[in-house]
């Protein structure tokens, strides 16, 4: 490419940056200024890469991309960067800024399930940029984004599955669509990293999806003089004949009835795309980390509310599961637990002081949609739910920053929903503590596997 006229205009007019290029260079010396405090090594090469006004990447009229932006901008900057002072500390950062991308995104209206779409996209795509550096094998191996907020090593193959799937609906899902884009024009390689001729095929699939994207869009027509007017049309004046603040409030009660049968039109579809989503499995393939052999965790220490069954605890290799049954847990239809499990939770968080790990708490439900309008879906419920078990757990920990929910909606069933007592143990609240992964011994089978059906009650 030969100047800025040579290069590819994506949509929403972004432009694939160049990392490395266009640096700003200052002729001639200068009037040399006064010393000022030296900054630390890590805010001194974040301040560097800032960046300046006009320089993000063009979001259009998408929110999604707008939202994020900064995580976008950072790919580029750190996959050319050869030394970094903190590795750890710009995990830290990274870290913040996907929380903080959820925020806006949350602000901008973006469906949840699209939010965790994304939110995978970019901690995949920011991870291999950090991997691929000399210094990002030292933290990254075992501690990356993935890790930290969807429980996974490798995200390159699920990356371009979850792709295939929103191609086949791209209207629906045009803005999701167009955040892959984004991260492939950033640098973006995945499994196509590593096969043959692997460059060459990611180059044509995204060509194939630029036109996908221009395609869901449609030609918009630009016209030749954008303020033209006739100039034999005379002016009228409007007459008005109610108060300007009478006809605002009737357009702001418009607005809000509009808005709520939208909510509720959108949480009759969120839920089967939520769940479209959590059914992608990766296939087999070797894990760079082993964990040690399943070993009896929590328990030894909640015996007594197992065999008052109360709760169940499953150990595995990398993990611990206390399961909590919903029915038990907390009202229909509501999130607030209730008082005599309270003893219960303070149990648990007992439980988890006494061995180290970081711990996920998931809320579940069944398949019978919910409609209200505090949960417009199960997924809003689940969510919900989560978080209030998530808050009473923290309250006796002696560490709560361990803590992360989630909600899972209606995946990952223990049984199938084909009767009462089976959508009653699928409504449940699930506290997993994470073991920290050992490093460098290969160990079979990272990709999650379907649950096992258990029988109810005992010990899992």
């Amino acid at each position: 490419m030969n100047g800025a006229n040579d290069m590819a205009v994506g949509p929403g007019g972004f432009v694939p940056p160049n990392p490395g290029g266009g640096a700003t260079t200052h002729s001639g010396p200068g009037p040399q200024p006064q010393q000022q405090p030296q900054p630390d090594a890590f805010t001194a090469w974040h301040d560097a890469r800032r960046p300046h006004a006009g320089d993000t990447a063009l979001a259009g009229n998408n929110p999604l991309v707008a939202a994020a932006n900064p995580l976008l901008d950072l790919i580029p900057q750190i996959r050319a960067t050869g030394h970094h002072p903190s590795p750890a500390q710009l995990r830290e950062h990274l870290v913040d800024e996907v929380r903080r991308f959820e925020t806006r995104a949350q602000q901008a209206g973006i469906a949840p399930e699209v939010i965790i779409g994304a939110r995978y996209c970019l901690c995949t795509a920011v991870d291999e940029a950090a991997a691929l550096t000399p210094w990002g094998g030292s933290i990254w191996s075992s501690q990356s984004l993935l890790v930290m907020f969807h429980n996974e090593t490798w995200g390159g193959e699920k990356f371009f599955q979850l792709l295939s799937r929103l191609v086949q609906n791209p209207q629906q899902h045009l803005h999701l669509i167009e955040l892959i884009y984004f991260c492939l024009a950033m640098g973006f390689e995945g499994r196509f990293r590593v096969i043959d001729n692997g460059r060459s095929q990611l180059e044509t699939l995204k060509q194939r999806l630029l036109q996908i994207i221009r395609q869901a869009r449609g030609e918009i027509a630009t016209p030749l003089s954008p303020h033209w007017q006739d100039a034999s049309a005379p002016v009228r004046r409007t007459r008005h004949w109610l108060p300007v603040w009478a006809v605002g409030a009737v357009a702001a009660v418009l607005l809000v009835l509009v808005f709520a049968v939208l909510t509720f039109n959108l949480a009759g579809h969120s839920d089967g795309a939520f769940s479209a989503v959590n059914a992608v499995r990766l296939p087999q393939t070797q894990r760079a980390v082993a964990v040690p052999a399943a070993q009896p965790r929590l328990q030894r220490f909640l015996e007594p509310e197992i065999r008052d069954g109360l709760l169940t605890v499953r150990d595995e290799a990398d993990r611990s599961v206390v399961v909590l049954r919903g029915d038990g847990l907390f009202a229909s239809g509501s999130d607030r637990v209730l008082d005599r499990y309270a003893p219960v939770l303070a149990r648990v968080a007992d439980a988890l002081n006494a061995v180290e790990g970081n711990v996920l708490v998931s809320g579940f439900s069944d398949d019978q949609p919910i409609r209200s309008v505090r949960f417009p879906s199960n997924w809003q419920l689940s969510q919900a739910r989560a978080d209030a078990v998530k808050a009473m757990i923290a309250t006796r920990l002696s560490r709560p920053e361990r803590l992360r929910a989630e909600g899972r909606g209606d995946a990952d069933p223990l049984v199938p929903n084909d009767s009462a007592a089976n959508r009653a143990r699928n409504r449940r609240v699930e506290v997993t503590l994470l073991v920290a992964p050992v490093a460098g011994v290969p160990v079979p089978g990272s990709a999650p596997q379907p649950r096992q059906q258990q029988p109810q009650g005992g010990t899992r």
